[in-house]
């Protein structure tokens, strides 16, 4: 084991979160790798290129509503009733031209060729009276109503989905409109999770005798499951530094990142900071942050680690406002920068200068006003705290004092996950 107290003196004092993002943004890279992928599997994934549009959408001018098509000069200069002398359906489209004083019935989405037809006008059922094959015009409408040019949606040649964009199930069908059947995307990244200390029961039936279960692992796979990555439960580490030396250094060949939780604070039982300092790069220990200080950044074969606290409370809170980013990085997406609300607060709060807080809360109803309220107990350990909660309140390190009404960043979870 190197010397201890070299890292310890190196991270003597805290990060503070600014520069603790920077310093891990600056040691991970996107995702190269790539694979072809059919289009109904697509959902969740993030483009490895732009998609263009190989096609006019839609393919020519067609009538936007359910109506009557005419010729607007001819019926100007008549101003008479016009005889219905054909249809024109979606699929069926009438090609033709059509004389002076007669209409066409045409239904939605039907094609209108204007280079073969002479065609350039719809009125909408409900503007007209219709007596069997004749119609009379209550309120005309003005020349080329109703008609929606070709292109008008989505035009050839047009980048309708940048590069690192993630596909949403709304995106799919407009994706198909345009021709693709499959599309490149970025391949899924690999994490491999651990959780470490001797008081973690390894039944996960019943529990042990002076143990705990392994509850931060669950949800951490199922977290990054819901970011399409493919997770490895690589179990339990012991509180042992050759057994954590030699799995963690083993699981980095299998994966693309590893996730641990526990063994990361100051004492002679948590060995990752050790192993990741002897055998790795540690490049970021100990943030200056509640909950979730004792958090460790660093590199093993070139492969990042990332060392959570072992409170339950502080591995989602890290998880959501550290890790999410980056992950979003990874995975090739062209934005990765939070999603946050301003909301006005619905308490009042003190807290220490120097130090990022995130507290747990939800955003309610209060006097005919939306207003942030915290969870009663902000302990890292509380698991209530984050069950109970939409999302975590986050108040700056610079700040002293937020007052009731005051307005602070809000992060919702399942908005922080789409």
């Amino acid at each position: 084991m190197k010397n201890i107290k070299g890292y310890k003196n190196k991270f003597k004092k805290l990060t503070n979160i600014k520069k603790a993002l920077k310093i891990v943004e600056k040691n991970l890279s996107t995702t190269s790798a790539y694979e072809e992928v059919s289009l109904e599997l697509c959902e969740g994934r993030v483009l490895a290129e732009n998609l263009i549009s190989s096609y006019n959408i839609p393919s020519y001018d067609n009538a936007a509503v359910d109506g009557f098509a005419f010729n607007f000069d001819n019926f100007v200069e008549k101003k008479d009733e016009l005889i219905i002398v054909n249809t024109s359906k979606p699929g069926k489209p009438f090609i033709g031209k059509i004389k002076q004083g007669h209409a066409l019935e045409i239904f939605t989405g039907s094609y209108i060729f204007k280079e073969k037809s002479n065609i350039d006008t719809v009125v909408m059922h409900e503007d007209c009276i219709v007596t069997k094959n004749k119609i009379k015009i209550l309120n005309i409408p003005s020349k080329g109503s109703n008609i929606r040019p070709q292109g008008e949606d989505i035009k050839k040649g047009a980048v309708l989905f940048k590069k690192g964009t993630k596909i949403r199930s709304v995106d799919l069908g407009a994706i198909a409109s345009i021709g693709f059947s499959k599309v490149k995307v970025f391949k899924k990244i690999k994490v491999g999770i651990f959780s470490t200390g001797n008081e973690l029961s390894k039944n996960k039936h019943a529990k042990e005798k002076f143990k705990i279960f392994d509850s931060n692992k669950i949800t951490l796979i199922s977290l990054f499951k819901k970011l399409n990555c493919i997770t490895y439960d690589f179990g339990i580490l012991k509180d042992n530094y050759e057994i954590s030396k030699k799995k963690l250094l083993g699981s980095s060949s299998k994966v693309d990142m590893i996730i641990t939780t526990g063994g990361v604070a100051d004492s002679q039982s948590d060995f990752v900071v050790k192993v990741l300092n002897d055998i790795g790069e540690l490049k970021l220990w100990r943030i200056s942050v509640k909950p979730g200080r004792p958090f460790v950044f660093g590199k093993i074969n070139k492969k990042p680690i990332f060392g959570l606290p072992g409170n339950p409370v502080a591995v989602v809170v890290t998880f959501f406002m550290i890790i999410l980013k980056f992950m979003n990085k990874m995975k090739g997406r062209n934005s990765y920068s939070l999603k946050y609300r301003l909301v006005p607060s619905g308490f009042s709060f003190k807290k220490k200068i120097g130090r990022t807080e995130w507290l747990r809360g939800s955003v309610v109803l209060h006097n005919n006003q939306l207003v942030l309220k915290k969870f009663k107990s902000e302990g890292s350990g509380i698991l209530s705290s984050i069950i109970r909660s939409e999302g975590i309140i986050e108040i700056d390190e610079n700040k002293h004092y937020i007052e009731k009404g005051e307005k602070i960043k809000f992060y919702d979870f399942e908005e922080l996950l789409n």
